[in-house]
């Protein structure tokens, strides 16, 4: 668990401003990101996905469990993802577990894994597009692995540096955990001019990694949209709401399900334990 000089790096970033941006290359090796990045476009490329992408561009609001019509999951509104994927090793690489334990200073929880296409929508900023902290811990780890370029146009994730709790700005409209905060629309705008405000433009392979108890926003694309992979890691406190949230499942081969702590890291075991320990690790 020793973190490498550009694991360290990370990790004073994050608790120095709350984020970090870094290549996806800079602690794996460059082709797992051509691996990820085909599994990618292929889901995008499934009749359904590209169905309700279109649904959407022509102004159709889906049914859907999440309130964020404006989003595209291809692993489905309750993603399930094996064990063996490629971006569920990513997730558990031995890298990306020492920045986020090295960040929270302890063991760490997966509290989502998740494949989104924000599709390009007119309009004001609706929900997570508007500027607000996350509920589930006081100190969050999430990750944005951009699959294609993400510019201005595109709803590149955007943060303000120093508001993460323990930071300089926490108490200004202060994180509640279990509601979390959403400012009244101009607020944050009015106390953050745009020179303390983070704008993450990206080439494909960009990595950003931020505490989402600061302020944050992004995924309102007006022209194209926003393909990236998201992983989200707490402190054991919030497994509870993780566990009941049913975000998400894990699939394993049955002849592994009773080796995963074997087969994996310390960290990695730990940080799916509140799943393999429940009914949604599910075997294939």
């Amino acid at each position: 668990m020793t973190p490498t000089q550009v694991e360290q790096r990370v990790i004073q970033e994050l608790k120095d401003n709350g984020i970090s941006i870094i290549k996806l290359s800079e602690i794996l090796p460059a082709e797992i990101f051509t691996e990820i990045s085909q599994w990618a476009e292929g889901l995008l490329q499934e009749p359904e996905t590209k169905r309700r992408i279109r649904e959407i561009e022509k102004g159709v609001r889906p049914d859907s469990k999440s309130d964020k019509f404006f989003i595209v999951r291809p692993l489905g509104d309750m993603p399930s993802v094996s064990i063996e994927d490629r971006i569920v090793q990513v997730a558990l690489s031995d890298p990306i577990m020492r920045i986020v334990c090295g960040y929270l200073g302890m063991f760490s929880r997966v509290a989502a894994l998740d494949l989104w296409y924000n599709v390009a929508t007119p309009g004001p900023d609706y929900k997570s597009q508007r500027w607000h902290r996350d509920p589930e811990d006081t100190r969050i780890v999430k990750t944005f692995l951009y699959l294609r370029d993400v510019a201005e146009t595109n709803g590149p994730f955007c943060y303000i540096p120093g508001s993460h709790n323990g930071g300089p700005f926490r108490e200004v409209y202060p994180q509640r955990v279990a509601l979390g905060v959403y400012p009244k629309d101009g607020a944050v705008d009015a106390r953050f001019p745009p020179n303390l405000r983070k704008v993450c433009t990206g080439e494909a392979g960009t990595f950003v990694l931020c505490d989402t108890t600061g302020f944050h926003r992004g995924g309102h694309p007006i022209e194209g949209g926003r393909l990236v992979f998201n992983a989200v890691y707490t402190t054991n406190a919030a497994a509870p709401m993780i566990a009941k949230s049913k975000q998400f499942s894990i699939r394993a081969p049955h002849s592994q399900l009773a080796q995963l702590p074997l087969l994996l890291s310390p960290a990695a075991s730990y940080a799916i334990g509140h799943i393999t320990g429940s009914a949604r690790m599910t075997s294939s």
